[in-house]
């Protein structure tokens, strides 16, 4: 189908992330937080003009669902060990030390299924998908990682024309000789490059 599009898990989570986190931080707005704030406002500026048209069929996967809680996970315990000012090239190492309490931990919770509620009256959640033929040739000639070649196998067993990400690994296999749209019909590309096309 030509108007139907997947979103990866990353994409929703930046909307969310812009919708409630960032937009209600009362931090001090400095140079690197305005440029994180800009690379992933193209996620939520494209899920906001999706929700507010039926001219796509928008769909994610189980999978992608799941993966969003780790993905705001990520970038809020993040965002508390750049506060708390410790250096990046020693966050792998104190990420337990300053991990979410459990009321981070339940503010998480709560942000995240709020969102994903308001986001399935426009997206529909399908079931994953790992086939024998299109999920290993995924994996063995395109070199993806499990979790990547499940979402992917899953937007092509639903038709999708469009896999919405951030993912540059993803986008790569859109290029050149091979290229997934040849292969299977569908066209990686990033969140602001299809947000040329809805407006």
């Amino acid at each position: 189908m030509e108007n139907t599009l997947f979103l990866d898990s990353n994409v929703i989570a930046n909307w969310i992330l812009i919708k409630d986190i960032f937009s209600t931080t009362k931090e001090q707005k400095d140079e690197i937080m305005e440029e994180r704030f800009e690379r992933i406002s193209y996620s939520y500026a494209l899920i906001e003009a999706l929700m507010k048209t039926d001219e796509y069929d928008v769909k994610t996967c189980t999978l992608a669902i799941g993966e969003v809680f780790h993905v705001v996970y990520n970038e809020i315990l993040s965002l508390k060990l750049y506060r708390s000012g410790i250096p990046l090239t020693v966050w792998s190492k104190l990420r337990r030390r300053y991990d979410l309490d459990e009321e981070e931990q339940s503010t998480v919770r709560h942000i995240v299924n709020k969102y994903l509620r308001l986001l399935k009256r426009k997206v529909k959640e399908v079931p994953d998908v790992v086939d024998g033929k299109i999920f290993p040739k995924l994996i063995l000639s395109y070199k993806l990682r499990t979790h990547d070649a499940i979402l992917l196998t899953t937007a092509i067993a639903e038709k999708c024309s469009w896999f919405v990400t951030n993912d540059m690994e993803i986008i790569e296999l859109g290029k050149g000789r091979g290229n997934l749209l040849q292969v299977f019909g569908i066209a990686p590309d990033l969140p602001e490059n299809f947000l040329k096309v809805i407006k």
